[in-house]
């Protein structure tokens, strides 16, 4: 592949990018008008934004591989990959929060909306033993599936959370490769480097000796 395929894919990524900001600004708007149930446009745009960033990161994944075929590519190109990296990943983590203050505020109506509906069935009950048991069944497993409801976002996000450490490890480490190609390619680097290390041991040791002769100095003569 050439940079004129990494400069076509890079543009991709570019319109991805502008259409997830505008989907995350309607999507936000959810979260201040929440009802106690998802309506169809609200599951349409999480779905639509979830499509929108695994693609990205499929394309980004794809200019990684340009990237490792052409090991001359420039340093503004991997630049320019690094920063589409950090803009996806900030869309998620937006993504995200988005969705649990949605779920949350959701969670906050649906309790007071069964509060008041206990309230109600308390007042208008019977005093038919048997409806009353059934009425507790009937309330008790609804608490249950709630509970199971909220445990299954917290494992899912718990495994998102987990994948998130991973990719984070994946780029550390090829940045690590990067750096390790670079010192390879470029003759003497090392060379170099090491006598920058020697010198500045060395001027740290006559810094040292010099701040301890004076110190000596004051304290005999004082």
């Amino acid at each position: 592949m050439t940079a004129a395929s990494f400069v076509t894919v890079r543009g991709q990524i570019i319109s991805l990018e502008s259409q997830t900001e505008s989907s995350l600004s309607r999507y936000s708007t959810f979260a201040q008008t929440t009802s106690s149930q998802a309506n169809g446009d609200e599951k349409a745009l999480d779905e639509q934004i979830e499509k929108k960033l695994y693609k990205r990161q499929e394309i980004i994944d794809s200019l990684d591989k340009i990237v490792q075929k052409n090991p001359n590519i420039s340093s503004s190109k991997l630049s320019q990959l690094q920063r589409h990296k950090e803009i996806l990943q900030d869309h998620w983590k937006n993504f995200r929060n988005i969705r649990s203050s949605i779920q949350q505020e959701r969670n906050r109506l649906n309790l007071l909306f069964s509060v008041k509906t206990d309230i109600a069935q308390h007042n208008n009950k019977t005093n038919d033993p048997a409806t009353n048991e059934n009425e507790y069944i009937q309330n008790e497993s609804r608490r249950i599936d709630q509970s199971n409801n909220v445990l299954d976002r917290l494992i899912s996000q718990a495994f998102e959370t987990r994948d998130q450490f991973q990719n984070q490890s994946v780029l550390l480490h090829n940045a690590n490769n990067r750096i390790l190609q670079t010192l390879q390619r470029i003759p003497g680097l090392n060379h170099v480097i090491a006598k920058i290390n020697t010198r500045r041991k060395k001027n740290a040791f006559i810094l040292a000796t010099v701040t301890t002769l004076c110190i000596l100095f004051l304290f005999f003569t004082w």
